[in-house]
């Protein structure tokens, strides 16, 4: 038994150091296709509403989809298989989507496909956090996703560098060369990690309690659970009113080009990068509430900072934004490891993937409602109306509203210095 259970623990340290180099192939994948897929709708000259409803709504479409992981899962016995297949068929729909873009013109048809792209993305969501869950120990995990995140994060950082880099060579002639150059170094970068998926250990899934009792969030002893996942959505719904808008204001209202735009997303990673074993650390040390409370406290901050920057001189505008956005990292990334800790800390090892699928769901439904409502207000002539003479954009409105939304969410759940999420 002993010898059992000493083979089981070097095939897990071995599979958490692979997993890494996974994790680092679906960063090449995620910095080259879906940081630039904003970028790729303003390019089609989309508007507004229109792209809030492009970044928004398939994210909702996906995580009611992804709410048949636990069929999918009951049909392969095996996260290893359903990961593998979901992935290929996520890797043949880029290029797809890269087509429509190209070929047709049709926004409709565009919005399907990436539906499509992301209810394959986001049906991975559960069964790769149930797998993870068994393998990392649980008084490691803010520690090894600390480790994890920071390293995936260089290669999402690297690989969107050069990204922005070849979209700018490519803007002065023809930018749909440098989207379909980027969107096939996606479509390679996610062939990688499937190799790497495939050289993970899978414990037998006698030893993953799923169970198959429905998980009900009226029930008593999911009292916590459901606290959680309603400020989960709440948060989500705040941070989405602006969220999708950021890089359309970075482009039209600040007027950065496709090189500053790759300085902006890439450089502002870098804090919140090396933050992440330092979070991991304090995660283990004080607990994931705090971390959260903090964080979201500074967040709720930054998009009134945002409109500030649109006043400045023009030479401050770039410096001034990467000291900003990297300050939103640094706090992004602590409150994102620290809700990921929270939720294992819930689920206690049993039935992740129903409970992570509750939870991309309610997720799902907020960032759309978010990003619907944002959108909607651009399309509002509230600065005409009403004479706001120190707002000089419709984004601004949708900041402002924003901030007001992440504040009330706040003080709602996260005011006291011991919450219940």
């Amino acid at each position: 038994m002993n010898d059992i259970k000493k083979r089981e623990t070097k095939k897990i340290r071995a599979s958490l150091k692979i997993s890494t180099i996974e994790g680092s192939w679906w960063a090449v994948m995620y910095g080259t296709v879906e940081t630039y897929f904003g970028a790729f709708f303003e390019y089609l000259k989309y508007s507004s509403y229109e792209i809030s409803i492009l970044m928004t709504f398939p994210i909702f479409f996906g995580a009611i989809f992804q709410n048949l992981a636990n069929r999918l899962y009951n049909l392969f016995r095996s996260r290893k298989t359903l990961l593998i297949i979901l992935k290929f068929i996520q890797s043949i729909s880029i290029p797809i989507i890269f087509f429509i873009g190209y070929k047709s013109g049709s926004y409709y048809l565009l919005l399907i496909f990436i539906c499509f792209y992301f209810a394959i993305a986001l049906s991975q969501m559960s069964p790769w956090t149930s797998w993870m869950g068994y393998l990392v120990p649980g008084r490691l995990r803010g520690r090894y996703f600390g480790t994890r995140s920071q390293i995936v994060r260089i290669f999402m950082l690297i690989s969107s560098l050069i990204a922005g880099t070849i979209l700018n060579a490519y803007n002065d002639s023809d930018p749909m060369i440098g989207f379909g150059i980027i969107f096939f170094i996606g479509v390679i970068a996610n062939s990688g990690s499937i190799i790497y998926l495939k050289k993970q250990f899978e414990p037998p899934s006698t030893l993953f309690d799923e169970g198959n009792k429905k998980i009900n969030l009226k029930d008593q002893a999911y009292q916590k659970l459901k606290r959680f996942i309603v400020y989960d959505s709440f948060s989500e719904f705040a941070l989405c009113i602006s969220g999708p808008l950021i890089m359309i204001y970075w482009l039209r209202d600040l007027n950065f080009n496709y090189i500053e735009l790759a300085v902006l997303i890439n450089v502002s990673q870098i804090m919140g990068l090396f933050s992440l074993r330092y979070w991991g650390k304090k995660i283990d040390q004080l607990g994931a509430y705090l971390t959260v409370r903090l964080s979201s406290l500074a967040i709720s901050l930054f998009p009134l900072f945002w409109i500030l920057i649109y006043y400045l001189p023009e030479q401050l505008k770039l410096p001034l934004s990467l000291l900003l956005a990297s300050l939103a990292s640094l706090m992004f990334s602590g409150r994102a490891l620290a809700m990921d800790t929270r939720l294992y800390e819930h689920m206690n090892n049993k039935s992740m993937i129903r409970i992570t699928s509750k939870r991309v769901f309610y997720r799902g439904l907020s960032t759309f409602a978010g990003g619907l409502f944002g959108g909607a207000l651009t399309k509002t002539n509230l600065i005409n109306q009403f004479d706001f003479s120190i707002i000089s954009s419709q984004i601004h409105i949708v900041l402002i509203v924003s901030a007001f939304f992440r504040f009330a969410v706040w003080i709602k759940f996260l005011s006291k210095p011991k919450g219940s999420i």
